[in-house]
């Protein structure tokens, strides 16, 4: 990530294009908006990802969280794909990551700070491409309160379109949670009624025998 910014420490957008060339995904782009899945069972709409540099209800992803960066750390410290995620809201392309698949017990952590944001027992498979989970991890000093952050919108944006969610210690963007968990009949979705749809970009898989290990 050392060459997507200028001399003046800006994001240079000739480099950064060339990822989303490459990927053939754009910054820009709104999934969500445009994009509309249709269900077999009763052809219900199933509400999919948007990708965004920003979102209009949220607090400021660089200022105002525990872990701060200067862009240009945060872009050394990330790959190009986790930067594009985590740091400028991006997408990536659906079942584009290994993680979608992934099966084996552990914890899902921010790629950015490392703090537990999903647990493997509350992931499923919900057909849309990216890794979905049903709750997210709580915090240890205040269990009330997850380590998953939500966009604040209306209840009725909420359910028809669905929210931004960011780790709440760095402010990193990791995808979007919808209020469709109930279509996930025997799914752990179905009981929290919530369905985290989240970039694997913005994640790290630890599995729960290397937690033993150390």
């Amino acid at each position: 990530g050392k060459d997507i910014f200028d001399e003046d420490g800006n994001p240079s957008n000739d480099s950064t294009q060339s990822y989303f060339d490459k990927e053939k995904i754009h910054p820009d782009s709104n999934r969500r908006n445009i994009i509309h899945k249709s269900l077999a069972a009763g052809g219900a709409l199933l509400a999919t990802r948007t990708s965004r540099a920003s979102a209009k209800n949220f607090k400021s992803r660089t200022d105002e969280y525990e872990v701060r960066k200067s862009e240009a750390e945060w872009s050394e410290s990330l790959s190009s794909q986790q930067y594009f995620i985590l740091r400028q809201g991006g997408t990536e392309p659906p079942y584009s990551s290994i993680l979608e698949a992934e099966e084996r017990p552990g914890v899902y952590a921010c790629a950015g700070c490392g703090t537990p944001l999903f647990d493997a027992k509350e992931k499923f498979h919900s057909g849309t491409g990216w890794p979905s989970f049903a709750s997210p991890v709580m915090g240890t000093s205040n269990p009330s309160v997850p380590n998953v952050e939500m966009e604040d919108v209306s209840n009725i944006q909420y359910q028809l379109a669905g929210a931004e969610v960011r780790c709440r210690t760095c402010g990193g963007h990791l995808g979007d949670v919808f209020a469709d968990g109930f279509l996930f009949v025997g799914t752990p979705a179905f009981v929290t009624g919530k369905r985290y749809c989240i970039d694997g970009g913005a994640l790290v898989f630890v599995p729960s025998d290397q937690n033993a290990t150390g």
